[in-house]
């Protein structure tokens, strides 16, 4: 039996290359960013409860401090909701950019 050889071109091997490159930036980019999210709302929380422990007993120290910490509760959800729909996107476009 003979070998039968396909030629793909080079312009078709640039398109793949650029696809290729395009998804690792998006799977970089994106991880990035969640991770800046993440640890910037882990810190207002933080914030927040030391500015909860600094309040000595006022009330408007408490309940600014108790916003702070609600707020960076509700951010730590929202980076995790926005990871989660990242990772389901991932798996039923099955694109791969999730490794």
């Amino acid at each position: 039996m003979g070998s039968f050889n396909v030629n793909i071109g080079t312009e078709a091997k640039s398109r793949i290359a650029i696809n290729e490159s395009l998804g690792v930036f998006v799977q970089k980019s994106f991880g990035a960013i969640l991770l800046v999210a993440g640890l910037s709302t882990f810190l207002y929380l933080v914030y927040g409860g030391v500015q909860w422990i600094m309040s000595g007993g006022d009330k408007g120290k408490l309940e600014e401090a108790k916003g702070k910490i609600t707020n960076g509760i509700i951010g730590l959800t929202i980076v995790a909701s926005a990871w989660a729909v990242y990772l389901l996107i991932d798996y039923f476009l099955g694109i791969g950019l999730a490794k």
